[in-house]
């Protein structure tokens, strides 16, 4: 089970990475637009950075032509390492770079999942994990949670060597429907991770057993001062 990160701003990268157990960083051009114009290899070679040698990155192609994204595939690698998972959609243009790259031993981020039959194309492919857009699909009237399960599914019953990436949520609760649903990873943006930690109730909570230990030891007493 695995959570990674999903913006690219490195002040929130510098901050959550060291404070959550995260396990990578993705982005993706829309992403990369809330940075506003930066020098994006520069900026990503930051991320990575932060990232260090323990936690995956994994970077999105813009192209929509085969040898496009194959070029932007290896500039990728070129300026941030050969193990840096690329972002492909599954299109039609994407799948057959998925299995290009994926049979060099590039790692590969199958992403754009809204099906089922895509994820495991993907996954015969070579992708090393295929992202569902899980909100996506649910607006779109389908059902993310039978994707995910049908996905997982097919990767263990197969013995593949993939694992499923759930992605694009709104609200907390998408996140652990994900998660429940057999997800292998989930990629989550900051803001939707602080509204799962913020409830109200959350926070009472901590007031009230605070309040009560005051009561019986003193304002501003903690277990260090009794």
């Amino acid at each position: 089970m695995e959570l990674m990160l999903d913006t690219a701003n490195l002040q929130e990268l510098d901050r959550y990475l060291a404070d959550y157990p995260a396990a990578g960083v993705t982005s993706n051009p829309s992403i990369l637009k809330k940075e506003g114009r930066t020098d994006l290899w520069d900026h990503l070679r930051k991320v990575k950075a932060l990232c260090g040698d323990e936690r995956s990155l994994h970077v999105q192609v813009v192209a929509d032509s085969t040898p496009l994204i194959l070029q932007e595939a290896r500039r990728i690698l070129t300026e941030l390492g050969e193990e840096t998972y690329i972002k492909i959609p599954v299109s039609p243009a994407g799948l057959p770079a998925i299995k290009s790259l994926s049979e060099t031993g590039a790692n590969v981020t199958a992403t754009a999942v809204y099906t089922s039959l895509q994820g495991m194309l993907a996954v015969m492919a070579g992708a090393k994990y295929i992202a569902v857009y899980f909100s996506r699909i649910e607006k779109m009237g389908g059902d993310p949670e039978r994707v995910l399960r049908e996905l997982v599914a097919f990767i263990d019953n197969n013995n593949f060597d993939a694992k499923v990436l759930a992605a694009s949520f709104h609200e907390p609760q998408e996140v652990a429907r994900a998660y429940a649903a057999g997800a292998h990873s989930a990629t989550v943006a900051p803001g939707v991770i602080e509204q799962g930690l913020c409830e109200p109730a959350i926070r009472k909570a901590v007031e009230d057993f605070t309040a009560d230990f005051e009561e019986i030891h003193g304002p501003g007493s903690n277990l260090t001062t009794v």
